[in-house]
């Protein structure tokens, strides 16, 4: 009794299957649907790499808020300066974005850093450049 129920309901999903492949019409002379484009790419920009926002630090720092729009960056704070995000490229090879800060009143320890994005876009750290052991570290979280 096993054998003849599993034999009909292989048949039977055997008739449905085949019902499933179209209008009974030849698949071969049907003609075939474009393939799916690909969607259009951004130009680099630090949105496209998830920096665009408003950026506070979690450590003690002259800078009360960092702010990228872009290519372009503003700090406000002790250190209140305008200055610009390069090597926000996504392709392969791409160098670490840099922040490079063009204030009055220079900084000797926060002029020139390389940013790092935490993977799921919630904290940002500047590694500043410095003496060969290393310079400053700003960590910060997106604003609001």
């Amino acid at each position: 009794m096993r054998t003849t129920l599993s034999a009909t309901a292989l048949g039977l999903a055997a008739v449905l299957l085949s019902g499933c492949g179209g209008d009974g019409k030849d698949s071969a002379k049907a003609p075939s649907s474009p393939a799916p484009t690909a969607p259009a790419t951004k130009p680099a920009s630090t949105e496209a790499n998830g920096l665009d926002g408003t950026w506070k630090p979690i450590n003690t720092s002259p800078i009360a808020t960092l702010k990228i729009t872009g290519n372009t960056v503003r700090t406000t704070g002790r250190l209140a300066c305008p200055g610009t995000v390069t090597g926000t490229g996504t392709g392969t090879g791409t160098k670490k974005p840099v922040l490079t800060l063009k204030c009055a009143t220079e900084n000797p320890d926060r002029k020139r850093g390389t940013l790092k994005l935490k993977p799921d876009g919630s904290a940002l750290v500047v590694s500043w450049d410095g003496p060969a052991w290393g310079g400053l570290i700003d960590s910060l979280k997106r604003a609001g």
